[in-house]
C-alpha cells in the first residue's frame, strides 16, 4: 500500500542482504552463460537467477551504464541472485564494441536504496537495489565505480595496469563520486550517520519520544530526523592521498550536463507546461525553446543531439502508451520525425556515434544493451547477459489493447501456456501492475507470470491505466484526493482488469469459475477493493494489506498526516462511507473470495486487523510473514518459497489440486482445507453463499 508514497521520493544510501558465501564463485556467477543445451520448462531459478543489468526498479536518477570518451567501450554493473546462498553477486563489466565483454570487478554482497528524505525522516527501507552508475575519467584510461564491500559502498579503481582496487575507503557507504577536471583525483561524498545514531542511542536512555520520526507498522524505532549530513573528501589516484575536498571540488558532485546535450552553445533538455506534460526543448541554458507538437511530450530521459545537429529523445506514444518511439527534432522546426518504435521497453538510452544505445527488455526475455542503428531501424544486442534465455520453453505472448468502462485506453499481455489447446477454457490469473518490459513476476516479483503459464494457466499481465484526471495539470496532492473520493481511480483500475477479463470469458478462453487476482501495493489496494466490489475473483494473494481503520495509529504521526490530506480519515470513526466502500475488517462477510497474504516483517503488522477480522467470521484467509524484509523483498530464498506458494494457492482453490500426504507442503494445504470446511459450516449456519473454492 506504500509504493504511491515511495515513488514520489528521491535520494541514496545502502541497505544489505547478507553477501555469497566465501566459497561462492563471484567470479563464474557473473559470466553470461553461453552453454545453450536443449530446450527446456522455465523453472523458478531462471527467473529469480538472471543475470541483470542495473537496479530492479528506478529510484533514482542517472545511468545504470556509461560510455568511455571515445565510445569503445561500455561498462554496465552486473548482478545475480542465489537462492540456493539466499545472496547476490556484483560486479563491473567491460563491453566493447564488437559485444566482447570482460568483468573486470565482482565480488559477493548487494546495497539496497534507503530513501533520503521519507516523510521527515532519513534511512527508510525500499528493497530496490542501488543504483551503481560507472564514472570514466576524461581520457577513458580509468573507470571508478561503488562496490558493497564488508555491508558498505566503497569506492573503486580500474585501469589497464592496476585493475581493480579499493581506493576511498570509509567506514561509512560512499553515495557519489566525479573525477577532478585534470583527472588527477576523484572527489567523494560519504553519507554520515554516525552522529544521528549516537543522538538516538543517547535518547533511547531516557526512552524514544513518539513523534514524526515513528513509522509503528515498519520498526519499533524511530528513524534518524531530518535529512542525513554528508561530508566530501578528496583521493589523489596516483598514491591514495585523502584530505577534505575543496568547495570548488564540491561542486563536481552536481553532474554536469552531458556532452551529448550542448552543441555549439545549444543546450537539449525538457521543460514542463502548465499541465504537467514535458516538452523537448533546445536553446541557450536557461532560455530554451520548446517544441509545441504532441510527438514532443510524454519523454523518457534526457534528448541527445545527432552527428548533424538534430535533437534526439525516446518517448512513449501510442494506446494507452504502449510503445516506444526514438524521434528527431530539427530545432526550429514544427514537428519532429519518427526514426524507430518498438513494444519493448527502452531504458537509459544514449548516442554511441550516430547510433543509440540502450537497455533493453522485450516481454520474454531479461534486460540487455541494445544498439539500434537509426538509418536501417535495425537493432543487435551488444551484450546479452542471458543469451540462452530463448531457449527456454515459454507461454507465448500477446500485447492487449482495450478501453475500460470510462473511456480510458488501457493495455497489458496476455500469457498462454506453452502447450494451449484452442477452444479449451483455462483458469486465469491476472498479475498487476506493468507490462512494459520483461514479465518477470508482476510488480516487486512476486507473482511468476511464465510458472503460472506453465502450470496451465492464463495469465493476464495488466499495465495501470492512467488516472482519469491526467493531464489536468492538478498538483500531485490534489490529483490523488480527488482519486479518493469514491475511489474514482481505484473504479477505473478495476473496470480495466474486469473489462478485458469478460472479454477473455466471452472468447470462450478463460473459464469464469476460476479467476485469480494478484498485486502488490497499489495492486494490492486493487484486490482488496475487488474483494468487495467484483463477483469475478474466485481467490487472490496479496503482498501486503490493508486499508484498514487501524491505519491512523500502525502508520505514525507523520504518514498518517499526509493520508489526511489525501482525504482518508483521521479516525477510526471518521467518514464510514469510505471504510465501509474499502475496509475487509467492516465488511468481513461481503469479501467474495479467500486471500493469501505473503507480508514482509516491515509492513504486516498493517494487515493484522483484517486477518482478525476474516478469522473471526471463519473466511478463508493466510498470512506468511517474511522476516528481514521491506515493500519490495530482498531475499532470494523468499522470493522462491513466495513463488511457490502462490501457484500451490491458485492450484488449491481454483483447480483443487492437493499434494500427496508425503509432500512437504501437504501440512498447509491441509489448514487450506480446514479453512474451507470452516467457511462452508458458517455459510450453512447462517444461510449465505460463501466463497468456498473448487
Amino acid at each position: 500500500m506504500l509504493i504511491s508514497l515511495v515513488l514520489s521520493i528521491s535520494g541514496a544510501g545502502a541497505a544489505a542482504v547478507p553477501a555469497a558465501p566465501a566459497s561462492q564463485n563471484c567470479a563464474s556467477l557473473l559470466q553470461p552463460d553461453a552453454q545453450a543445451g536443449s530446450p527446456r520448462p522455465i523453472s523458478d531459478h531462471d527467473l529469480i537467477e538472471t543475470l541483470d543489468l542495473g537496479p530492479n526498479a528506478a529510484m533514482e536518477s542517472g545511468s545504470f551504464f556509461t560510455l568511455s570518451p571515445d565510445n569503445r567501450r561500455v561498462a554496465v554493473g552486473v548482478r545475480r541472485a542465489s537462492v540456493a546462498g539466499d545472496s547476490y553477486c556484483t560486479g563491473i563489466t567491460l563491453v566493447d564494441r564488437d559485444g566482447n565483454s570482460t568483468l573486470i570487478d565482482s565480488g559477493p554482497g548487494v546495497a539496497f536504496f534507503r530513501f533520503e528524505d521519507f516523510y521527515g525522516t532519513n534511512g527508510f527501507p525500499s528493497g530496490i537495489t542501488q543504483l551503481i552508475t560507472p564514472r570514466w575519467s576524461g581520457d577513458g584510461k580509468r573507470l571508478a565505480y561503488l562496490k558493497f564491500v564488508d555491508g558498505r559502498l566503497q569506492l573503486r579503481l580500474w585501469d589497464e595496469q592496476l585493475h581493480a582496487r579499493t581506493i576511498g575507503a570509509d567506514p561509512q557507504d560512499i553515495v557519489d563520486f566525479r573525477f577532478s577536471r585534470d583527472g588527477s583525483m576523484i572527489i567523494y561524498k560519504v553519507r554520515d550517520g554516525s552522529a544521528q545514531a549516537t543522538a538516538l542511542r543517547r535518547e533511547s536512555r531516557s526512552g524514544l519520544h513518539y513523534d514524526d520520526r515513528y513509522f509503528p507498522f515498519a520498526s519499533a524505532w524511530p528513524f534518524p530526523g531530518g535529512r542525513p549530513a554528508y561530508f566530501y573528501k578528496a583521493v589523489r589516484i596516483t598514491d591514495g592521498d585523502i584530505r577534505a575536498a575543496s568547495d570548488e571540488e564540491k561542486a563536481l558532485l552536481t553532474a554536469p550536463i552531458e556532452e551529448s546535450q550542448t552543441t555549439k552553445g545549444v543546450h537539449a533538455t525538457t521543460v514542463r507546461d502548465d499541465k504537467g506534460f514535458d516538452h523537448i526543448a533546445a536553446g541557450p541554458a536557461g532560455k530554451e525553446s520548446r517544441c509545441e507538437s504532441s510527438a514532443c511530450t510524454e519523454v523518457e530521459g534526457a534528448p541527445w543531439f545527432s552527428s548533424k545537429g538534430a535533437m534526439r529523445y525516446v518517448r512513449r506514444e501510442g494506446w494507452a502508451k504502449n510503445e516506444m518511439a526514438i524521434y528527431e527534432w530539427k530545432v526550429g522546426s514544427a514537428e519532429p520525425r519518427r526514426v524507430y518504435a518498438t513494444s519493448d521497453l527502452l531504458i537509459d538510452c544514449k548516442p554511441i556515434d550516430d547510433d543509440v544505445l540502450c537497455g533493453r527488455e522485450g516481454s520474454t526475455h531479461p534486460r540487455y544493451l541494445s544498439r539500434i542503428d537509426l538509418r536501417t531501424a535495425k537493432s543487435v544486442p551488444l551484450f546479452d547477459p542471458n543469451p540462452t534465455f530463448g531457449m527456454l520453453k515459454l507461454g507465448k505472448v500477446e500485447r492487449q489493447l482495450w478501453r475500460n468502462d470510462q473511456g480510458i485506453e488501457c493495455f497489458g499481455d496476455l500469457v498462454y501456456p506453452p502447450d494451449y489447446q484452442p477452444g479449451r477454457r483455462y483458469p486465469l490469473i491476472v498479475v498487476q501492475y506493468e507490462s512494459r518490459g520483461f514479465l518477470r513476476g508482476g510488480t516487486g516479483d512476486e507473482y511468476p507470470v511464465q510458472l503460472f503459464a506453465r502450470a496451465g494457466y492464463l495469465v493476464l499481465n495488466v499495465q495501470r491505466p492512467r488516472s482519469p484526471l491526467y493531464g489536468q495539470g492538478l498538483s500531485s496532492i490534489e490529483r490523488q484526493r480527488r482519486q479518493n473520493d469514491g475511489f474514482m481511480e481505484r473504479r477505473s483500475i478495476l473496470s480495466a482488469i474486469e473489462t478485458k477479463v469478460r472479454q477473455l470469458v466471452d472468447a470462450g478462453v478463460a473459464d469464469p469459475e476460476r479467476i485469480g487476482i494478484t498485486g502488490l501495493s497499489d495492486g494490492s489496494t486493487t484486490v482488496q477493493y475487488a474483494a468487495l466490489h467484483s463477483s469475478l475473483f474466485k481467490a487472490a494473494v496479496v503482498s501486503g494489506c490493508c486499508w484498514e481503520p487501524s491505519q491512523t495509529w500502525v502508520l505514525g504521526p507523520s504518514l498518517q498526516r499526509h493520508y489526511e490530506s489525501l482525504g482518508w480519515p483521521a479516525s477510526p470513526e471518521g467518514k464510514p462511507q469510505m471504510w465501509g466502500d474499502i475496509s475487509l475488517a467492516r465488511n468481513a462477510s461481503r469479501v467474495a473470495f479467500p486471500i493469501l497474504m505473503q507480508a514482509a516483517d516491515g509492513e504486516y503488522l498493517v494487515a493484522l486487523e483484517t486477518v482478525r477480522a476474516l478469522r473471526a467470521a471463519k473466511h478463508p484467509i493466510d498470512l506468511y510473514v517474511f522476516p528481514d524484509e521491506v515493500h519490495i523483498k530482498r531475499h532470494p530464498a523468499h522470493r522462491a518459497g513466495i513463488y511457490k506458494r502462490n501457484l500451490r494457492w491458485f492450484d488449491f482453490w481454483l483447480r483443487g489440486k492437493r499434494p500427496t500426504p508425503s509432500d512437504d507442503d501437504a501440512p498447509e494445504v491441509d489448514r487450506w482445507a480446514e479453512l474451507r470446511r470452516a467457511a462452508q459450516e458458517q455459510a450453512a449456519a447462517v444461510g449465505e453463499k460463501r466463497p468456498v473454492g473448487s
